[in-house]
């Protein structure tokens, strides 16, 4: 899987945002918390090392988040209905920054830029849906429509093992440095 479908595949099962980094990230506590990188600043939260464990921990938290019916799989409709979720999410921020930038944009506070003005220079881009069948079918590595646990792992804490360059357990601020793509 190409590291651009991962991550699309990751959002859409992690509602975008519970994604295991962002769980190993947070603040220490007897569960992982619940991030959400849709809402949260971008570079709000300087990179740590990132161990396994709690790597692991913060995908087993999004798995039981996606397994809606806790039956111990993650069917098609649980996928559809995050990734429904998901969207959302993103919709819901959208319109909040939407009206940030009309406040914004009227600086003399005397309402002369209306909404309906704003709303037709600004108009909110349409985004690909995403397509459950695809993640489903990217992360049911045995094919019985249903994504286990441990199939769920798989891709993400593949690439944390790549990015462990030293193979000690724990991904450091300098291994995700090297890890993430140069600036073009």
């Amino acid at each position: 899987m190409s590291n651009r479908s991962f991550h699309i595949v990751a959002a859409g099962l992690a509602m975008i945002g519970a994604a295991p980094v962002a769980h190993a990230q947070a603040a220490p506590s007897a569960a992982p918390a619940q991030a959400n990188a849709a809402t949260a600043p971008a570079g709000a939260r300087a990179p740590r090392p990132v161990t396994r464990t709690s790597f692991i921990a913060g995908l087993d938290a999004n798995y039981k988040t996606l397994d809606a019916n806790k039956d111990g799989a993650v069917a098609l409709a649980e996928i559809q209905a995050a990734q429904a979720r998901s969207e959302q999410a993103v919709e819901a921020l959208m319109v909040k920054r939407r009206a940030e930038m009309f406040a914004k944009f009227d600086t003399n506070k005397d309402g002369q830029l209306s909404a309906a003005e704003f709303n037709a220079g600004s108009p909110i881009p349409q985004r690909p849906k995403a397509d459950a069948a695809k993640a489903l079918a990217q992360l049911d590595s045995n094919k019985d429509q249903k994504v286990s646990a441990l199939e769920f792992r798989a891709p993400p804490l593949a690439n944390f093992d790549k990015m462990d360059l030293n193979r000690d357990g724990t991904v450091s601020v300098d291994e995700q440095n090297k890890a993430r793509p140069a600036a073009k």
